[in-house]
C-alpha cells in the first residue's frame, strides 16, 4: 500500500511537471532568449550571406555547376515561386538537365536547410542550428517568405526574426521544457515524499509475501518514473554537449535494450 500510494503520487508529480513545463516553455523562451537569438542571427547576416552560401552549396553538389549569384539573388528576391524558378535555373545553367526534377528539388530543399543551419551555427549552439535544419527539412514552404527577407540589402532584421521564431525557437523551447520538467518533478516528488513519510504508518509487522510481490511490481513502475526523469536529465546533457558526450552518446543509447525508449520519450517532450 505504501509503494502504491507513493507511486501514484510520483506519477501525478510527473504528469504535473510535464503539463506545466509544456505550457510555460514557449513563454519563457519569448521573454528571455528570443531577443538574444534574433540579435545573434542578425549579426551574422550581411547583404550577400545567404546568396553566397547557397551558391557555394549548389556548386559543391558534383554537377559542375557555375552559379551566377546575381541571377540567384534575383530569384530569391523576386515574387515568383522560388522552388520553380530555382528548378528551371539549376536544371539548365549548364545548358543541359543535370537530373530529374524531383532529384533537383530535393537538392534545392536540402540547400535551404544546410545554409540556414550554417548561418545559425555561427552564433548559436550546434543543437539550435541542427534544429533549424530539421524544421526546414520537415517543411521548406516557409522559405518562400524568408527568401525575400534574407536577401534584402537594406535590412535583414525581419529575416533574423523569422529564423528565430520559426526555425531555432523549437530548440530553446525544448531546453526550457526539459529543465522545467526536471525541476518541477524534483520539487513535487520531495514534497510528496515528506508528506507521506509524516502521515503514513511505519508498522510493517503485518506485511506478507503477497505484499512483498505487489510492492516489488509497483516498485518497478516507480523506478520507471525515475528513469524517465533521468533520461530527461541526460537529454539536457546531450543537448548542451551537442550529443558529443563521453559516456552517454547516441550510439550507446541506441544500443541499450530498454533505456533508449525512455530517452526517446524524453527527446519527444
Amino acid at each position: 500500500m505504501k509503494a502504491a500510494i507513493t507511486t501514484v503520487g510520483y506519477g501525478l508529480a510527473l504528469a504535473l511537471a510535464l503539463g506545466i513545463s509544456s505550457t510555460t516553455a514557449e513563454g519563457l523562451y519569448t521573454n528571455t532568449m528570443r531577443s538574444s537569438c534574433i540579435n545573434n542571427i542578425n549579426s551574422t547576416l550581411k547583404a550577400d550571406t545567404f546568396v553566397n552560401k547557397y551558391a557555394s552549396y549548389l556548386e559543391s553538389q558534383g554537377y559542375s555547376l557555375r552559379i551566377n549569384q546575381e541571377r540567384l539573388a534575383n530569384i530569391f528576391s523576386g515574387d515568383k515561386d522560388i522552388d520553380e524558378e530555382l528548378l528551371k535555373y539549376v536544371n539548365s545553367v549548364n545548358g543541359r538537365r543535370i537530373a530529374e526534377d524531383d532529384v533537383v528539388l530535393d537538392m534545392i530543399h536540402e540547400g535551404y536547410a544546410v545554409v540556414i543551419r550554417d548561418i545559425a551555427a555561427q552564433k548559436l549552439s550546434k543543437y539550435a542550428a541542427e534544429t533549424a535544419a530539421h524544421e526546414i527539412r520537415k517543411d521548406s514552404s516557409g522559405m518562400k517568405e524568408l527568401a525575400p527577407l534574407i536577401t534584402d540589402r537594406e535590412d535583414r532584421l525581419p529575416a533574423a526574426k523569422y529564423i528565430a521564431d520559426h526555425y531555432t525557437a523549437p530548440a530553446f523551447v525544448t531546453i526550457f521544457k526539459l529543465i522545467g520538467f526536471v525541476i518541477l518533478f524534483g520539487a513535487a516528488a520531495i514534497m510528496i515524499y515528506l508528506i507521506l513519510q509524516q502521515y503514513m504508518s511505519k508498522d510493517d509487522t503485518k506485511i506478507d509475501i503477497g505484499s512483498h510481490i505487489s510492492g516489488g511490481i509497483i516498485g518497478i513502475i516507480k523506478g520507471g518514473l525515475f528513469v524517465t526523469v533521468a533520461a530527461a536529465i541526460i537529454r539536457i546533457w546531450a543537448i548542451m554537449g551537442s550529443d558529443e558526450m563521453l559516456f552517454f552518446n547516441n550510439t550507446v543509447i541506441d544500443g541499450s535494450i530498454i533505456f533508449k525508449y525512455f530517452y526517446n520519450f524524453a527527446s519527444s517532450l
